[in-house]
Order: C-alpha cells, then sequence, then structure tokens
C-alpha cells in the first residue's frame, strides 16, 4: 500500500477531516456508521474511538482502520506533545514526526509479533517490513502466505452427513421423506450418508477471507495473489461469521496447522464493515487495548527472563469485601504474581504517563491491598518511559499511640516504580533493577 493513503496518529489525538487533504467527510461519515454498527453486536460497546464535530478522537485502542481508500495507523504514544493529528499522509510529514512515527509503527509490530497477535518467522518479518507500510497490509500478506501454504500441504478433508435425493442408493433410506417426495419418482431414493471432503467450516473461513481480501485492498501484489488463491481453492458456500463461529471451533492434529491463518481470518471477518449506504467506503479495523496489549507484552518477557524455581503467574483472585445478605464476593486481582521460595512479588503493568515519579493515589492504593491480601513485601508498578527506576515504602503509624513530633518514621513494605523504554532497540525487562534485585535475593 502506497504512502499516499496512509495517516499516521497517536493514541488520543484528535483528526478532523479536509475534503482537501486524505482524511475527508465521507471517511468520517464511513467511521461514524461503522461505530454505531460495531456498538449493536452482542458483546456491548466498545469505544474504539470518539465521535467530534467534524472529526473524530482515538483512545486507548491502537492498530489499524481502512475507510474505503484510506489506511489509519493508530500508534501507541507515550508523551503528551500533541493533541491534534496532522491530516497528512505519511510521506507528507515533517522528517522528525515521521520518524518517530515510524519508530512507534515499528514497536507496535514488536509487540504484537510478542504477544503472539503478528505470527511470523524473523525471515518473514523482515521482509514483510520492507513491503509494507501498513500492519493492515502485513496481516493480508501473512494470510495469504498461510493461505498458500495450506493449499500446498493439501486441504483438511472432514465427514459430513447429507441428506437429500440421489439416483443411486448409498448410505441410510429415509422411508417416510421416500414416499412423500419421490411417490411419482420411483427412479429417485431420499437417504441419509457422509461424505468425505474438503467442504468444512476451516476451509469455508479461509475461502470468505480471500473473497473479502479482494474486495477491501488495493495493493495490486495483494490483490493478484488473492486471484490466484482462489483459482486454486475448491469453491464452498458461504457461512454465516459471527464470534460464536470462532469459538466452536475444535482443533485436532489435522487442523492445527489453520491456526495462524484462522486468527487472520478471525480478525478480518468480525472487524468488517460493508458501506451500508451502498456507496465504496467499506471499514475495516483491526484494534487492540493498549493496556491489554502492555500486560501481555510485560508478561511474556517475564516468562522469557524469568530465573530457576521463579513461578510468574497471572490474573490471580482473591476475595476482599463480602457481602452477606447476597452471599457476593468483591474480588481483586493483580496484573502478575511471581513466587520463588514461598516470598512473593506483585507486579501491576499501567500503561500511562508518569510525571516525576509520582504515581496516582489510586495506583499506590490498589498496590497496598495486593501487598496485604498476597503477604508481599515487595510490589512493582510498570510504567513505559525512560524515567529511572525508583524505590518507595509505605509508611507505618501505630493509632494506638500518639504520634510524637520527632519520632522517627517506619516502613514496613515496599512498593516501588520500574519502567520500561519501549524505543530502546532491545525493549529489555533487564532495565528493572529492583525486579531482578529482588530475584536474586529469593
Amino acid at each position: 500500500m502506497s504512502n499516499k493513503n496512509t495517516i499516521r496518529v497517536a493514541e488520543f489525538e484528535k483528526l478532523y477531516y479536509d475534503d482537501t487533504k486524505p482524511f475527508k467527510q465521507k471517511h468520517w461519515e464511513a467511521l461514524c456508521r461503522y461505530l454505531e454498527q460495531q456498538n449493536k453486536k452482542e458483546f456491548g460497546r466498545i469505544e474504539y474511538y470518539r465521535i467530534l464535530n467534524k472529526g473524530i478522537q482515538f483512545t486507548n485502542y491502537v492498530g489499524v482502520i481502512q475507510a474505503g481508500n484510506l489506511t489509519i495507523e493508530v500508534l501507541p504514544k507515550t508523551d503528551r506533545e500533541k493533541t491534534t493529528a496532522a491530516n497528512l499522509v505519511v510521506d507528507k510529514l515533517e522528517t522528525e514526526d515521521s520518524q518517530k512515527r515510524q519508530s512507534w509503527h515499528d514497536v507496535l509490530l514488536k509487540m504484537l509479533k510478542e504477544c503472539r497477535l503478528l505470527q511470523v518467522s524473523h525471515v518473514d518479518y523482515a521482509s514483510l517490513n520492507l513491503k509494507s507500510n501498513s500492519i493492515l497490509e502485513i496481516y493480508l500478506e501473512l494470510f495469504l502466505e498461510q493461505t498458500q501454504k495450506l493449499l500446498h500441504e493439501g486441504l483438511v478433508k472432514k465427514y459430513k452427513k447429507k441428506e437429500g435425493n440421489t439416483l443411486a442408493m448409498k448410505g441410510q433410506m429415509l422411508f417416510s421423506k421416500n414416499i412423500s417426495h419421490n411417490l411419482i419418482h420411483q427412479e429417485r431414493f431420499y437417504v441419509r450418508h457422509t461424505e468425505f471432503n474438503r467442504n468444512n467450516i476451516f476451509n469455508q473461513l479461509l475461502y470468505k477471507t480471500l473473497y473479502l481480501i479482494a474486495a477491501i485492498s488495493s495493493n495490486t501484489s495483494v490483490t493478484d495473489k488473492t486471484n490466484r488463491l482462489l483459482l486454486d481453492f475448491p469453491e464452498m458456500p458461504d457461512c454465516k461469521v459471527t464470534s460464536a463461529t470462532f469459538d466452536k471451533l475444535v482443533y485436532d492434529r489435522k487442523t492445527e496447522r489453520y491456526k495462524e491463518a484462522i486468527l487472520i481470518s478471525k480478525m478480518l471477518l468480525l472487524n468488517y464493515r460493508p458501506d451500508i449506504t451502498g456507496g465504496s467506503e467499506n471499514v475495516i479495523a483491526i484494534l487492540f487495548d493498549m493496556n491489554e496489549l502492555w500486560e501481555e507484552f510485560v508478561y511474556r518477557r517475564l516468562v522469557k527472563s524469568g530465573g530457576e524455581g521463579v513461578q510468574i503467574s497471572r490474573q490471580n483472585k482473591k476475595p476482599f469485601w463480602y457481602n452477606k445478605n447476597d452471599d457476593y464476593y468483591k474480588k481483586v486481582k493483580p496484573d502478575i504474581v511471581v513466587t520463588k521460595n514461598e516470598r512473593t512479588i506483585i507486579l501491576d503493568t499501567k500503561w500511562k504517563i508518569v510525571d516525576d515519579n509520582r504515581p496516582a493515589d489510586d495506583d499506590l492504593k490498589q498496590m497496598f491491598v495486593y501487598n496485604l491480601l498476597w503477604n508481599a513485601e515487595q510490589s512493582l508498578l510498570i510504567y513505559p518511559g525512560s524515567h529511572k527506576n525508583c524505590e518507595g515504602s509505605y509508611l507505618h503509624f501505630d493509632l494506638s499511640k500518639p504520634r510524637k513530633k520527632d519520632e522517627k518514621e517506619e516502613f514496613f513494605n515496599h512498593c516501588s516504580l520500574a519502567f520500561i523504554d519501549l524505543l530502546d532497540s532491545n525493549v529489555r525487562l533487564v532495565s528493572v533493577e529492583p525486579f531482578y534485585n529482588l530475584l536474586k535475593g529469593l
């Protein structure tokens, strides 16, 4: 996809339409319709972006949106420098701004790859980076490569029950239906039989996705590859697709190899909305909650670098409030719990900007509760950024005794701050010194 069709914005930036620029009123109207349709779905309201007068404001969702021939990449952001995005294509941005956004584009790809939302080998990753400017194009290229591989290996066949009239007797005859259907045409047989063929839900999803890519992509290379695959692919009946369709899929030894292609198929099919007005501004969006992506990224990096005897788990729950009348528990769950030798460290990821190493009161109170419930002497708040890590502790006051003016303050457990610089080429968690020092001491 050419740069002339791609705009890059950051989280929480505002983008206003201008018919003399790439983002036009027709694109704004298409995005308004998309959000309205998306929020009618069964899992409730999701605020991918906010509708403004003559514009939109992006939220904490990052990824890519394509409206007609325009692609908008929504990138992570760890500063407050800009609040309004320039309605300019990538190659028209100022050099410094363009380079900065390219860096965050690369960071987002790295995070998606680490979180297994972009399944690609190191070789493919490099080549796709060179060939595509859009995250959406990378997903399309990956899907086509996976589908081509499946075709070469041979599409999976499954048994499928069929029922109807045949000219030859095969399977089980359904006598009551045979009489009602074939009273005149006695040369026919109404039977139920089993066929072993490629017409199954896995291949139907791939086929439907190929047709979708042919409709949404303006990249000639992608379109040509898609059309060639459609010629080689056996014709499949259309299937109605919902989130339940993918939830019901059961993978076995033969279909395990479909997983990567089906993951991308799910992203594309569930997030595509054709223009209901009959225009050409169809919309597709692949967006990820940045808070969840940050938590997943940190967790996977920690698992990779955990030492011997270290156990790293996620989303452990404990009750902290109980309503006896309704027999109801209110529970809390930290993002990550690290244990070794029966000692515990609590880690909570926060995708937000922290100035002067001063975390929000709510964050500190949250960690205080975690420390008490998990009997942890140490907890860490992990933020993005290049600030220096700092150690902190909670003060202990004995409320049963009046505090003397010169009495020395006592500290009883710790809550430190750790920062990970995502613009560091290595993006290492080794820089989280308090965490690793604690692990060595466990």
